[in-house]
């Protein structure tokens, strides 16, 4: 039976391994650094083959929300749409 105490200190180590694996990603692609924390989550979600109406639901926000995300992420990451994210990004 696990404690609260335990609880949190994984918590503390998972935050700890997250954020280790938020600087490798950064290092070898730089531009993830300008993407926010929600489209970091739309930008997970566009290397699956969820429609846009899916990943709204998924991050529980709106078709638009996605939408205006979606081309957030595109300019800041010098893409034209998620086609090339897929051939861009194929090896995450």
């Amino acid at each position: 039976m696990r404690t609260d105490k335990t609880e949190a200190l994984s918590f503390f180590q998972y935050m700890a391994v997250a954020r280790q694996k938020m600087r490798e990603l950064v290092s070898r692609y730089p531009e993830f650094e300008q993407l926010s924390t929600r489209e970091l989550e739309v930008f997970a979600q566009l290397l699956t083959d969820k429609t846009q109406e899916q990943i709204a639901d998924e991050l529980f926000i709106s078709g638009s929300s996605v939408h205006f995300h979606c081309k957030n992420i595109y300019k800041k990451l010098g893409v034209s749409g998620r086609r090339q994210i897929l051939i861009k990004y194929k090896d995450l």
